[in-house]
């Protein structure tokens, strides 16, 4: 696997076509592939892949591309929002322990 530098779309006149061009940087050397894709807006989509990827490879063997992507654990979001409905839940008691006081004055 041979680590990305960069990507590129091109145009290729003489086959009148659209290319993505990879940039690779190898043992020692600096290498590129182009791949026909259907046209700009598929270019444009692996080019947004490739910026939103924390890291991406080739496999020159097998012909593939790997983006990979580093995701925040699921845990982690799910014990900061039960943080916040906790405190959301005091403050509803209290509110309402607030209310039945009043209540219990005036009457």
């Amino acid at each position: 696997m041979l680590p990305i530098q960069g990507l590129k779309c091109v145009y290729d006149t003489g086959s009148r076509g659209w290319a993505i061009e990879l940039a690779l940087k190898g043992e020692g050397e600096d290498a590129s592939r182009r791949f026909d894709v259907d046209g700009p807006e598929d270019a444009g989509m692996l080019i947004e892949a490739f910026e939103e990827s924390t890291s991406s490879s080739f496999d020159p063997t097998s012909g593939e591309i790997v983006f990979a992507y580093e995701y925040a654990s699921l845990d982690e979001v799910d014990e900061d929002e039960d943080e916040l409905e906790d405190a959301e839940e005091s403050e509803d008691e209290a509110s309402e322990d607030e209310e039945d006081e009043e209540e219990k004055a005036s009457a």
